[in-house]
């Protein structure tokens, strides 16, 4: 890979599952599988934590893991985080 070639990976909220806003990153940049980063969520319309798929598989793993309810309670706290934060 060329220096400074940038991979775009995608996020998925973790409270509706749908994917988000893509990111290109650098290949210098690399995060740790199933990173969460706070984006605005343009389907539930509040910021919350989504979770950063570097490929298809991940995807297809962290949409198995959402079907059955791993994030549920992470997307609770994530919601009451922000908006302790934002009013604080």
């Amino acid at each position: 890979m060329k220096k400074g070639q940038r991979t775009e990976h995608s996020f998925h909220c973790i409270k509706c599952g749908k994917a988000g806003i893509p990111l290109a990153r650098r290949e210098s940049f690399k995060r740790e599988k199933f990173h969460r980063k706070k984006l605005y969520c343009p389907w539930c319309k509040i910021t919350v934590n989504h979770v950063e798929c570097k490929n298809a598989s991940e995807v297809y793993e962290f949409l198995e893991d959402f079907e059955n309810g791993v994030y549920a309670d992470e997307a609770e706290e994530s919601i009451s985080y922000v908006g302790a934060t934002c009013l604080g």
